[in-house]
């Protein structure tokens, strides 16, 4: 039911080692659990392997934010599902560009928007995340408009009073100030850990509807990764020859451009490297016209 999880990858922000996350589930006989960090997936294949060591089912994706705002949170139906968010968050990231309030639509991927911040007309793949204590807060009729699309969203950042200090500390230095001068947007809500999943549903007993669209997430996101497979091409452009052709003519572009024409030191260089490349294995191929490329552009 947490489909919201940090641990120390989410910079600055997260506390918890992965494999420490883990074991607090698999203590609290924990079924699923969520890997969410921020603007990264690094963790999610130790997590993957962790989970399944423990007999947990992981799902995995991504919390998207703008500074201390989080705009939702991404969890992959599937593989393809992590490959379009990174992606598409390598996309903003190059351009400098910042996120957009609204989630693109993903194919293979869930979003889940904050109650606070969701669009108005949801798709099918997005949905709302509440906790326990927004339920408390709001009337009845603000509930049943959206309870279709309702899923609990109880984020998990700390264990301890300590972690929550670390976070806190962290959100400062993120923030560049002092921890007298933050108030309570700038980190985590302080009940932001994991209980047993018991107390969990307690607070949404009135409401089985929220905990059936989560159960529904749950089992659509079927996330998996075989290891000890090489996913490496092992041709850039399809073939070996059409490599070499490719890496000898942007070597020569680089040579020309770097040194002009005429240099006959540089030049004479390339064409002793080119002509041993042939009797080398790929690996050791690729590796020395990539060093005939970085000759070329550098000094």
């Amino acid at each position: 039911m947490y489909l919201n999880c940090h641990s120390y990858h989410s910079l600055r922000y997260g506390t918890i080692p992965l494999d420490e996350l883990v074991e607090q589930a698999a203590k609290l006989n924990l079924k699923t659990l969520a890997l969410t960090d921020i603007h990264t997936v690094t963790g999610i294949y130790d997590f993957y392997k962790l989970c399944k060591q423990r007999g947990i089912k992981p799902l995995v994706g991504t919390e998207f934010r703008e500074a201390n705002t989080l705009l939702y949170v991404g969890l992959a139906k599937t593989a393809a599902g992590v490959a379009e968010m990174c992606r598409w968050l390598t996309e903003y990231n190059l351009s400098g560009e910042q996120l957009p309030e609204y989630a693109p639509d993903f194919k293979d991927t869930f979003i889940v928007y904050p109650f606070a911040k969701h669009p108005a007309q949801l798709k099918a793949h997005e949905f709302v995340g509440i906790n326990a204590d927004e339920l408390k807060t709001l009337f009845p009729r603000e509930i049943e408009a959206v309870l279709n699309k309702l899923v609990i969203l109880h984020p998990v950042t700390f264990r301890t009073k300590k972690e929550f200090n670390l976070h806190r500390i962290l959100r400062a230095i993120e923030a560049n100030t002092l921890l007298s001068k933050q108030t309570a947007s700038d980190y985590c809500n302080p009940n932001e850990v994991m209980l047993p999943e018991a107390a969990l549903l307690d607070g949404f007993s009135d409401y089985p509807q929220i905990i059936h669209n989560t159960e529904y997430m749950i089992r659509a996101c079927n996330y998996e990764f075989v290891f000890g497979v090489s996913r490496n091409k092992k041709f850039y452009t399809g073939t070996k020859p059409a490599d070499r052709l490719l890496l000898e003519n942007l070597a020569r572009t680089g040579l020309v451009k770097r040194y002009g024409k005429g240099h006959k030191e540089a030049k004479k260089r390339v064409e002793k490297e080119l002509k041993v490349i042939d009797d080398l294995n790929f690996s050791s191929y690729f590796l020395i016209t990539w060093d005939i490329i970085r000759y070329s552009n550098s000094l």
